[in-house]
């Protein structure tokens, strides 16, 4: 399957999304999504010194859930964190959010990540700074995942923490092949999440769903200090740069790999996906929309920051950063020149073969409301990138619409 599939779908199913009540960050994602790389997004012309046939590159979207635009971006910051990690042991620790949460999750989404992030933060900072669990500043990255593996809502936080860290005289103190008690760390969680919903609630940040009222509210929030929560600790990496990649695939273009959609019709969507249970890759069927829906729904909020840094890999703590980067190094130094010029595009004459320069740009006239105006999508229809990516795939659609 292409990599454009995902656009493929939602330009073939646009006029059923616009039939749909979406948020403000629905819609953007379905604008850029559908006309990445088209002639509604506008071109710059290129030509070479010999002024021979200019090459017209498309524009693209640079939407962060657009899996065409994510692929330099992604290879940009795993250049970036195999310079940043130290070169030293990491655990992959991992904060669920109680799914009894979900339905006020949808209604606040950018307030319960933040709570998301901030008791995530606290609980490894606070137990680490502790003298019975190693008395130590370390390095956290951290980023937020909203997806399970087919696509329902499971907010989480993955964490990458340095097996060590700096203690009170400021030199490096190794942690060995534990983090901190299962037990404890989960308790912790605990009590830092519901305090932070507390106090949201109190401050009149927290809006509930229409179908739960206050009370029912209240119940819930009682009820979940008496069920387990999930906290989980991996094993003990020898370096970081193992979950660094792991996070690439899903923190830059979206939570779906084109190559997991193994057929696509108008009636159905055939996704695979592993099983974290059993370790097997099964298949899922859905309808297109219901696709649609499930994807739009791992949008992140307007202005969110889906990666975050804290402890020694915080930009405030750069002294101590370097401190601790001077006993123990990191995974690996800055990319090389040639290794940036290859995640740097160059684009080529089409006649002699040698680099062009840019000539001009357009774009199309964008109407109230910052949205892209749709005459521009009847310029030049055949160079569509999705029919001709997918000729097959778009007949299919037009067929049956």
């Amino acid at each position: 399957m292409s990599n454009r599939a995902i656009q493929n779908l939602f330009f073939c199913f646009s006029d059923q999304l616009k039939k749909t009540q979406q948020p403000l960050k629905n819609l953007k994602a379905i604008d850029a999504l559908t006309h990445c790389r088209t002639p509604a997004m506008g071109a710059s012309y290129y030509r070479c010194q010999s002024n021979h046939a200019e090459v017209e590159q498309l524009h693209s979207c640079r939407h962060r859930s657009c899996y065409v635009c994510a692929h330099k971006q992604r290879l940009e910051w795993i250049e970036k964190q195999k310079a940043r990690l130290l070169n030293v042991p990491h655990f992959h620790v991992v904060f669920t959010l109680p799914h009894e949460y979900l339905p006020v999750w949808r209604y606040n989404e950018a307030l319960f990540a933040r709570i998301l992030f901030k008791a995530s933060q606290e609980t490894l900072q606070q137990l680490l700074a502790q003298q019975r669990h190693g008395g130590v500043i370390p390095g956290i990255l951290m980023a937020l995942h909203t997806w399970g593996r087919q696509l329902t809502l499971h907010p989480h936080t993955h964490c990458l923490v340095t097996a060590g860290g700096l203690d009170a005289n400021n030199d490096w103190k190794a942690l060995g092949n534990y983090l901190v008690p299962s037990a404890v760390i989960r308790s912790v969680y605990r009590g830092k999440l519901q305090s932070f919903i507390k106090a949201a609630f109190d401050e009149g940040e927290l809006i509930l769903p229409p179908t739960l009222s206050v009370a029912q509210f209240w119940a819930m929030y009682q009820g979940l200090y008496k069920k387990h929560w999930c906290v989980r600790i991996e094993e003990r990496y020898a370096h970081g740069k193992g979950v660094v990649l792991y996070l690439a695939r899903y923190c830059k273009g979206g939570p779906v790999d084109p190559r997991q959609l193994k057929q696509m019709n108008a009636d159905t969507v055939t996704m695979s996906y592993l099983d974290h249970r059993d370790k097997r890759i099964k298949q899922q069927q859905l309808k297109p929309m219901d696709f649609i829906t499930r994807l739009l729904q791992h949008v992140p909020p307007t202005g969110l920051h889906t990666i975050r840094y804290y402890g020694l890999y915080a930009p405030a703590s750069k002294l101590r950063y370097q401190r601790s980067r001077q006993q123990c190094g990191t995974v690996e130094q800055m990319p090389s020149a040639s290794r940036v010029d290859r995640l740097t595009m160059v684009i080529y004459c089409q006649t002699c073969g040698v680099p062009v320069q840019l000539r001009r740009r357009w774009w199309p006239r964008r109407s109230k409301g910052n949205s892209i105006n749709r005459e521009a999508q009847s310029v030049r229809v055949s160079s569509f990138v999705q029919q001709g990516d997918e000729p097959h795939l778009a007949a299919v659609f037009y067929n049956t619409s």
